[in-house]
């Protein structure tokens, strides 16, 4: 019994955080373009017919919307091409979406590269500063101030939940973008660096959904 309630405890937790960056990645936004361009394609299905110009500029700007959504952000073919190869390598698909969420996976001249330098970590480290700083300084207000203890144990416990929300999403941008480059930049560019990166396999709208999940 206990077993099965913490199983059930550990997958509730796991999709908290899935949620928590699915929000904070926005790849919601690309989900509901995906939606509104199969509208658009449907339209334009029914009145044009499937061979013409508007109905092929649709199913790619569907097909480029779909590859996206799968690592948080839609990027060049050559680039989602070289996200699939290192997927397919056993790269960290979370590391591969915060790679292509944060544009550090760039494609220069026929070669896909990771940008790294200590320019990234400087900012990194600078952001996890500048947000404990201001934990920290609201938390010495808080004890500081003449409400009584339970009063500010409850703003102090409030203002710490927040800041653990807010944090994933501050965090995606900066500290784990960082590791993310360190986890699988190699072999993002040891896949970059060959000219023959073979096409993804094409496969149907609804095992794309799935993999986006």
């Amino acid at each position: 019994m206990m077993m099965a309630v913490a199983s059930r405890l550990k997958d509730a937790a796991k999709g908290f955080l899935k949620a928590r960056d699915r929000f904070w990645s926005g790849v919601w936004w690309t989900e509901w373009q995906i939606r509104r361009n199969e509208r658009k394609l449907a339209e334009a299905l029914e009145e044009f017919g499937e061979d013409s110009m508007p109905v092929r500029q649709l199913t790619e700007r569907l097909r480029k919307l779909v590859k996206g959504a799968r690592y948080w952000r839609p990027s060049d073919p050559v680039v989602i091409r070289v996200l699939e190869a290192g997927e397919r390598a056993g790269a960290s698909r979370s590391d591969l979406r915060v790679l292509a969420l944060n544009r550090d996976v760039v494609r220069v001249s026929d070669k896909v590269q990771v940008r790294r330098g200590w320019g990234y970590t400087l900012l990194a480290m600078s952001a996890l500063g500048i947000f404990l700083a201001i934990w920290l300084m609201l938390m010495a207000q808080v004890v500081s101030s003449p409400a009584r203890w339970e009063v500010r144990a409850a703003v102090a416990g409030g203002l710490t939940f927040l800041f653990w929300l807010i944090w994933p999403g501050w965090g995606l941008y900066t500290t784990r973008a960082l590791d993310a480059a360190a986890s699988a930049g190699e072999t993002i560019e040891r896949l970059g660096e060959q000219h023959n990166v073979e096409s993804a396999t094409v496969i149907s709208m609804q095992e794309q959904r799935q993999h986006q999940r």
